[in-house]
C-alpha cells in the first residue's frame, strides 16, 4: 500500500511540473491617446512590448493604431508553459541576466512616434475578471527642437 501511495504522489507531482498551464503575460488593455489639451490622437500607433523572461529568449513588439476616438484595445498576450519549463527557463535566464533580474513577465506600453509623453493614468477595475486601461497623454515632437522631446 505505500508503494502505491508514493507513486501515485510521484505521478502527481511530474503531473503538475509538466502540464503546459496557460498562463497571462500581459493582461488586455484598453488604451486611449489624447493631446495636451484632452483632445484624441487619431491613427497613432500604440506598441507593445512583452516577454516572459523564464519562456521567451526575446521580446514581443506589436503595434496597432488608435481609431477615430484615439484608442485601441490590446489583446491579452498568453503562452502556454510547464512549470518545470519556467523554473529552468528561470535559472538560466538568471545565469545571463545576472541574479537581481526579475524574472517572470514584463510589458510595456507606450506611444509611438515622434512624441511626448506629458503623463499616464493607470486603471484597473474589476473583481472576478479585471479589466485594464490606460490614458496616455501626448504632445507632438518639434522636429526644429528635437533635443526637447
Amino acid at each position: 500500500m505505500g508503494k502505491r501511495i508514493t507513486w501515485l504522489l510521484a505521478g502527481i507531482v511530474l503531473l503538475v511540473l509538466l502540464y503546459p498551464e496557460q498562463i497571462t503575460v500581459v493582461p488586455a488593455y484598453h488604451v486611449r491617446l489624447t493631446d495636451q489639451v484632452g483632445a484624441p490622437m487619431t491613427d497613432t500607433p500604440v506598441s507593445e512590448l512583452w516577454q516572459q523572461t523564464s519562456v521567451q529568449r526575446r521580446e514581443v513588439l506589436e503595434q496597432l493604431k488608435t481609431d477615430a476616438n484615439g484608442e485601441v484595445t490590446l489583446p491579452a498576450r498568453t503562452l502556454r508553459s510547464p512549470l518545470a519549463e519556467r523554473i529552468m527557463g528561470c535559472i538560466a535566464y538568471h545565469s545571463r541576466a545576472g541574479m537581481g533580474a526579475p524574472c517572470g513577465n514584463r510589458y510595456t506600453i507606450s506611444a509611438a512616434g515622434d512624441l511626448k509623453e506629458l503623463g499616464r493614468t493607470e486603471i484597473d477595475t474589476g473583481v472576478l475578471k479585471s479589466q485594464h486601461s490606460i490614458v496616455i497623454a501626448l504632445e507632438r515632437c518639434d522636429m526644429r527642437e528635437p533635443i526637447l522631446c
